[in-house]
């Protein structure tokens, strides 16, 4: 390895946090990166019975593939952790949800500094659930931030920022995967910029910070009171986990698909919360605090989905 190629130590688990790494083994040594090593998650065992199997993150399997160096601590405070990592000689870490905290022992190796991409606005959105909390609250626009990881969540400097549009339509799944998709330049166009010695990073705007929380499975229950708009920026920002639902006849019903309902409706004594079928939709509705939802795909609780019809006809009549 030359000995001035950029060191960097690549941290990340899910799927969609391949993408970044992918960028820089393929477009890093036309900018003096080489990726030394990768720090994911633990195995976990995953199935059951007979197919029960210890199953790594996606990050890790992309490592091992590419024959990558890899650490996979329980805790990424130990000791032994950190030495390994030490001997790693990193100038660079580059944190793409990885999924544990790095205390300030990890921050001190790095020899220029650990940084994060992080898929909001900053300072808005700072937390976990970024891209679901940006959906959820109607945004049209969010982006992906490049930033110095700090002891404080997301509050380090930035490095760079850069905005995307959120579809009307998109949700949480495919957003992510869009931005992280996209994150690969910028991170080596950040990577570039630490690496000049008068670049000055910008320190985030105390005053308009915001913090996005954890979501739980009973944040999928729909308030159908709500306005349409209100419960299809909920549905869209809880697919693909942890889902929208809701009871009927007091059984648990999930949304797997639906869409706002635009067009003239001629009954107008559906209460809200209730069902109405269409002809001329043609498709299922549900009544909304100021119009209608079209209810695509339902799967009751139990059951495999079904389309909306099929429901109609099988439970929602009973």
């Amino acid at each position: 390895m030359e000995r001035n190629m950029i060191r960097i130590v690549y941290l990340g688990s899910p799927l969609e946090a391949v993408a970044p790494l992918k960028y820089l083994l393929q477009e890093g040594k036309n900018h003096n990166i080489q990726v030394v090593g990768v720090v994911s998650q633990p195995s976990k065992w995953c199935g059951r019975g007979k197919k029960k199997q210890l199953k790594d993150p996606a990050v890790a399997e992309y490592a091992k593939d590419m024959q990558i160096p890899l650490l996979q601590p329980d805790r990424a405070k130990d000791e032994d952790f950190l030495q390994s990592f030490r001997e790693l000689s990193p100038d660079i870490a580059v944190t793409c949800a990885y999924g544990q905290i790095l205390n300030e022992s990890f921050l001190a190796i790095p020899k220029i500094g650990t940084i994060n991409i992080h898929p909001s606005a900053l300072p808005r959105y700072r937390g976990a659930t970024p891209v679901p909390a940006a959906i959820w609250a109607g945004d049209t626009e969010t982006a992906v931030t490049i930033l110095y990881t700090v002891k404080a969540l997301d509050a380090g400097d930035i490095i760079l920022s850069k905005k995307y549009s959120i579809g009307p339509d998109e949700n949480s799944g495919e957003l992510l995967k869009r931005l992280f998709d996209a994150s690969g330049p910028l991170l080596v166009q950040a990577i570039s910029r630490l690496c000049t010695p008068d670049f000055t990073p910008s320190p985030q705007d105390p005053t308009q910070v915001t913090h996005c929380k954890k979501f739980s499975k009973e944040d999928g229950m729909i308030q159908w009171q709500q306005s349409s708009q209100s419960i299809y920026n909920h549905f869209r920002a809880l697919q693909p986990w942890p889902g929208s639902f809701w009871f009927h006849q007091e059984k648990r019903v999930v949304v797997v698909q639906m869409k706002p309902y635009l067009e003239k409706v001629a009954t107008t004594s559906t209460p809200v919360g209730h069902l109405h079928w269409c002809q001329t939709a043609p498709g299922l509705l549900m009544r909304t605090q100021d119009g209608w939802l079209l209810l695509e795909t339902l799967k009751p609780e139990g059951k495999k989905a079904i389309s909306g019809q099929d429901f109609w006809n099988g439970m929602a009549r009973k």
